[in-house]
Parts: C-alpha cells; structure tokens; sequence
C-alpha cells in the first residue's frame, strides 16, 4: 500500500466530508431565494405606488389648468365691467365663465363656484378625488386677487369594518 492509501485506511475516512459544506451552502441559497423574493415585491409596491402618485400629479395639474382659465376669464370679466359693479358683473356671469373655462373637456374635472359677497369660492374636482379650491377676491377696482388657493383630497370614510371590542 502507498503511503496515503495506509493513512486513509488508518483514520478510516474516505475524503473531504460535504456535510457542513453542503448545508452552509443551502442556508445561502435559502437566504439569497428569501431576498429575491423580498426584491421583487418591493418593486411591485414601488411600481404602484409611482403610478398612483403620476395619476394624483396628473389630476392635480389638470385642475389648475382648470382653476387658472377660471381665474383668467373673472379678471377678464371683472376688468370688463364698471368700476363699482365689478363683483356684480362677475356674479351675473359667473355660470357662462366656469362653462367657458371648462368646454370640449368633458372627461376633465368639474369645476363649480359661487359667489360670497365680492368672493367667488371656486371648487374644481377630479374623478380620482383630487380637488382644488380657491378663493378670488373681486375689488370695485376691477382688479381680482386670489386669496386662497388649495389642493386637497376628498375623503369618503369606510365604516364597513368593525373592530372587536371584547364585548359581545
């Protein structure tokens, strides 16, 4: 017998034991699976939550555009009119100005307002909820200021779902 056949035989092993390595390795395989998977539902939540954001971005932008032809046609309107009776005229033609404002945009956003003394409370709301209300002050100067402009999201409650409380 050779030299390392006999120490073989004298330590009664046959090669390199694949126990430790083996399961080393199949923890690492079972960490990088748990990873992946992790990964990739991270990614899938990101993705929506990008193209809810981009939709709210794009209902917001839309409803400026919206309030800002609104806004354009009360200046225009106001600076139309006399001196004393600029709130008035306004009022008069406030239905006209918002269906100007708002035409060939049927799936656009909703734009209504109303007049509160010399204020026009202006609401334009989109279908995804996303609203924008303003505020524009007619002076008897004709000269119209906007005094509060607002985005905000409407909030409808869901009571469906009740809690345990402990109590039948």
């Amino acid at each position: 017998m050779s030299g390392r056949a006999s120490l073989r035989a004298r330590a009664g092993t046959t090669g390199v034991r694949m126990g430790p390595i083996s399961l080393f390795a199949l923890v690492v395989a079972l960490c990088l699976a748990v990873m992946a998977v992790l990964a990739v539902t991270t990614a899938r939540a990101s993705s929506a939550l990008a193209e809810r954001q981009a939709a709210f971005t794009a209902d917001d932008y839309a409803n400026e555009a919206v309030a800002a032809e609104v806004l354009a046609r009360v200046r225009e309107a106001a600076g139309a009119a006399e001196p004393s009776g600029a709130a008035s005229a306004v009022g008069r033609r406030l239905e006209a100005l918002l269906a100007e404002a708002s035409a060939g945009d049927e799936e656009g956003p909703v734009a209504s307002a109303e007049m509160d003394g010399d204020e026009v409370v202006l609401h334009v709301e989109s279908a995804s909820g996303r609203c924008l209300d303003a505020t524009l002050a007619v002076g008897d100067d004709g000269e119209v200021r906007v005094t509060s402009w607002k985005a905000t999201t409407r909030w409808e409650e869901n009571t469906g779902d009740v809690l345990w409380t402990g109590r039948e």
